[in-house]
């Protein structure tokens, strides 16, 4: 049924069947039942209530039962008189279905005998698999779940013996069905395993039962496989529980509420020195000496009573008198109801763990009391412990040293080979020592003589190093003070002459492998005996130091500086562009020297003679260079009309011209003596202009105009060629302004930018600020960029260049195909013309190959979107091999110099094409 049964009506004397049946049908959660014991009246006693259900053991007249059916169709009925397999019920009627599909029409007279139609029919209602037997041990009645067992129908079941149907070898111990009877009742009891229709081995408990006097043997069939597995299951967990007690290194006991033991394992036996047996049903006092079981019959009752664990650690003598420091913890043992019924006892022997203990305890004494600093790390370098010495002298907190990688505080571009040495020194002999710098928290170094040991932990694959370090920082430091007064004048602090000549000797080597130049100035103080003199040797002194501070204002860091006697310097310049280099430091050591100098409120002057020489030219060996330095140095006190001299005089001369001409072009920036000159710029396919070359002229007042190439070294040197170059863009920026407002179209504005200007921090910002104060745009103007800068590896030139093309400002390749490609960085900085260098061009005429090279390029940008452009073109037979196309009428008013602002503004209204 799929409905709760709310209201039962039961009709006949057999009102515990009808219980029964309900009972066992699971599609019934709850119901009342209603008892009548005669069919009058019945329809109306129906109509009067709400029934779901009607079972009737009492015979009902067929019409009747049909009018029910028409009248009530909600109703379930149920008929178990005699007659009622003749009649029609509803088919909705699942009950009454299922206990008339057990009914057999075909039964003998016997079985109707032994076996009701009542009972036969409430067998399928009962999930126990249950059968009966007649006395000849034959089946005449069973359930559907006694027949699924064996895989059968219950009518295949009828009329076989039990012995035929069971496994073989199970008919056997089954007795027959003919018993004794000497009581009231006789059951009979079988347990087998039997497989059931699936192939499962399933375990069943057969009862068979027989009443006094009755000729019908009733059996039941209890799977038991359960309950059995859950019995092996229990059996499994009691026996793996003893082991488990048995194999623990522990002391475990069982008491009763008398503190009588009850069980214990192995190892108790053992501290005892008794079996299990002899043991069980003793107190304390039958088995310990006195004071010892006293102790241990107060902590019992103290459990037992109170309903507590105890927890303690105690001394306990063993059966072979040795004491044991053993652990102690007693819980109470409870039944279901928490009623204790005794105490349970574990005792764990800690005296190895006790003296460990102890052993550690002194050593962290020595640990925390070592004057060295001694620091604990794993296996993988991370910090564990640290003692106060090492706190101390580190100058961190433990908190900060702890966790922490020890190779973070190490020193020193060697401090991975420092650990990779430790690692390969603890693999080989497990320890390591040697010297090793670490840093303090404020920065300080520290020099320590260390020591590490490998520590393996037995048992386990964990290991520790301990750091054990030396402070030897003062030693270190009085070593290096000895190791630099040996190196260093004492006074000034600058190198000595023997430290002088070792870099020097180094310097010449270096030189000759790198193909470069070396520098030695020989500085002479003038006068500086008279200063000794007049005002004393400790004003001397300080004079002398205030020099030497002032000389190395005028050098790099790379280039050193040695005092080699009272007033004499050697300067040593390395990897020297040029012979003006030097002639400008002699120059800024002479402006440095004249500035006044006050001792006892009195200004002192002082100046200097120097001398230099240049190698390999004026020699190839530290004697032949130094000599040949002081030589110029004497002739330069000689002369009075110059402050420093080369020991060429040719060179000196060329010097001397050299500076004037800086201080010209100095002159000529503060009086603006520079304009801009305008060059067209050709797109070499296209044919027209598409921009502008913004040139830099210095109008000389005795040489008159000078083109950027005579004098853009010379601004280097002197510190100008930034500025130079700031002013070019700001003056094109202010042309291109007129330009724009004039509504000219100038293409754009190509400025030729130097790798020093690319290298400075400050480029775009300088940039910016000028198409701000001009009101210009960045794509009016484009940088072109020597090829071989694309392939630096200066960080701040690299982003200059991402820069430039991100604020909007071209890029150009300036004379591409002269050297190497740049093909790697059009994409990144989006480069947008190749300006073709005047060399490839040049002798291409005539000859195929050249030909064909210059046409490959011009594929090559046109693939991608890469204009190829040029200044001019200076014939016809350049012309035809540039472009197949004519020039047209703008060929013969080709430019063939840079013109200047006005000049460039009329033919850019004339000839510029749209």
């Amino acid at each position: 049924m799929s409905i709760t049964v709310n209201k039962v009506l039961y009709i006949g004397a057999n009102i515990k069947l009808a219980k029964t049946l309900l009972s066992l049908n699971s599609s019934l959660v709850q119901f009342d039942l209603i008892h009548l014991l005669s069919t009058d009246n019945l329809e109306q006693v129906i109509a009067a209530d709400h029934y779901q259900y009607l079972i009737s053991e009492l015979p009902i007249n067929a019409a009747v039962k049909a009018r029910i059916a028409e009248k009530f169709t909600h109703l379930d009925c149920t008929y178990l008189d005699n007659s009622y397999l003749g009649n029609t019920c509803p088919a909705n009627t699942s009950l009454e279905s299922e206990v008339s599909s057990e009914v057999n029409m075909e039964e003998d007279s016997s079985k109707a005998l032994l076996v009701s139609a009542e009972v036969e029919a409430a067998l399928d209602c009962i999930s126990i698999p249950i059968y009966y037997k007649n006395m000849q041990g034959k089946i005449i009645a069973c359930n559907t779940y006694f027949s699924q067992v064996f895989g059968l129908l219950p009518e295949n079941l009828i009329n076989q013996t039990l012995e035929s149907v069971l496994p073989n070898g199970l008919a056997k111990k089954v007795r027959p069905s003919k018993l004794s009877m000497f009581n009231d009742h006789q059951v009979d009891l079988l347990e087998c395993e039997i497989r059931d229709v699936t192939g499962i081995k399933r375990e069943f408990l057969i009862r068979e039962e027989v009443a006094d006097g009755s000729e019908l043997q009733i059996g039941m069939l209890f799977d038991v496989s359960d309950m059995n597995a859950a019995k092996y299951e229990i059996e499994k967990e009691r026996v793996m529980l003893r082991a488990t007690a048995d194999l623990s290194s522990d002391l475990i006991f069982f008491k009763d509420l008398e503190s009588r033991f009850i069980g214990c394992n192995k190892q108790f036996e053992i501290f005892v020195g008794c079996s299990e047996a002899d043991i069980v049903g003793k107190k304390d006092d039958q088995l310990f000496e006195l004071n010892q079981a006293r102790m241990c019959q107060a902590q019992d009752a103290q459990v037992i009573a109170n309903d507590e664990t105890y927890n303690n650690n105690e001394y306990l003598t063993y059966n072979n008198g040795e004491q044991h420091y053993i652990y102690m913890q007693k819980v109470p043992l409870k039944d279901k109801h928490g009623k204790v019924q005794g105490l349970v006892a574990i005792g764990r022997d800690i005296t190895e763990k006790s003296l460990i203990k102890k052993q550690l305890e002194l050593a962290m004494l020595v640990f925390e009391n070592s004057r060295d600093c001694i620091l604990v790390t794993d296996g993988t370098g991370v910090v564990d412990s640290v003692n106060d010495a090492c706190v101390k002298i580190s100058g961190y907190s433990k908190h900060e040293l702890l966790d922490k990688k020890i190779s973070s505080f190490a020193y020193g571009r060697d401090y991975r080979r420092l650990f990779v040495d430790i690692e390969r020194g603890l693999k080989k002999e497990g320890k390591w020592q040697g010297n090793a710098v670490f840093h303090t928290k404020n920065g300080d170094l520290s020099y320590f003589w260390l020591e590490v040991y490998q520590i393996k932990q037995q048992g386990i694959k964990a290991e520790n190093r301990v750091y054990s370090f030396t402070d030897l920082t003062k030693t270190k430091h009085n070593e290096e003070k000895i190791k630099y007064l040996s190196r260093h004048d004492s006074l000034t602090g600058l190198h000595n002459r023997i430290a002088l000549f070792n870099h020097l000797e180094a310097a010449i080597a270096r030189s000759a492998h790198k193909s470069t130049s070396i520098a030695v100035l020989f500085v002479e103080i003038k006068d500086f005996r008279l200063i000794n003199e007049r005002y004393g040797h400790n004003k001397g002194d300080w004079v002398l130091k205030t020099v030497a501070k002032r000389l190395q204002q005028c050098v790099s860091n790379r280039d050193i500086i040695a005092r080699i006697s009272d007033d004499q310097f050697v300067l040593v310049i390395e990897e020297l562009d040029n012979e003006q280099v030097a002639a400008l430091i002699a120059q800024k050591i002479n402006q440095q020297l004249s500035e006044n100098l006050i001792i006892d409120d009195m200004p002192v002057n002082l100046s200097s003679s120097i001398g230099i020489s240049i190698s390999p030219d004026d020699g190839m060996d530290l004697n032949s260079i130094l000599s040949n330095a002081e030589s110029a140095m004497l002739r330069c006190k000689k002369d009075q009309s110059s402050t420093y001299h080369f020991y060429t005089n040719e060179l000196t001369v060329h010097s001397a011209h050299q500076l004037e001409l800086e201080n010209e072009l100095k002159k000529g920036f503060e009086e603006d003596q520079f304009e801009i000159c305008y060059l067209p710029q050709y797109d070499l396919n296209k044919r027209q202009i598409v921009a502008v070359e913004s040139l830099l002229r210095w109008n000389h007042p005795k040489q008159g105009v000078l083109s950027q190439s005579c004098f853009t070294i010379l601004a280097e040197q002197s510190g100008l060629l930034i500025e130079l170059g700031l002013r070019t863009f700001t003056k094109s920026a202010k042309q291109a302004a007129k330009w724009h407002q004039s509504g000219i179209n100038f293409g754009r504005i190509a400025i030729n930018i130097s790798k020093l200007e690319l290298s400075q921090v400050t480029l775009i910002g300088s940039i910016q600020q000028v198409l701000l104060d001009t009101g210009c745009e960045a794509r009016w103007f484009e940088f072109e960029i020597d090829e071989s800068l694309f392939s630096s590896t200066l960080p701040t030139l690299q982003e200059n260049l991402l820069n430039l093309s991100r604020l909007g400002i071209s890029l150009t390749v300036d004379g591409f195909g002269a050297e190497r490609s740049v093909l790697y960085s059009i994409d990144k900085l989006n480069i947008e013309k190749f300006k073709i260098s005047k060399h490839f061009i040049q002798g291409v005429p005539g000859y195929l190959a050249g030909e064909a090279m210059l046409k490959s390029l011009f594929v090559l940008a046109h693939s991608l979107g890469i204009d190829v452009v040029g200044d001019c073109i200076d014939s016809q037979s350049q012309d035809n091999a540039v472009c197949d196309k004519t020039l047209g009428n703008e060929k013969n008013h080709q430019p063939k110099e840079a013109m200047s602002a006005t000049e460039a503004t009329f033919y850019l209204r004339c000839y510029k094409r749209h």
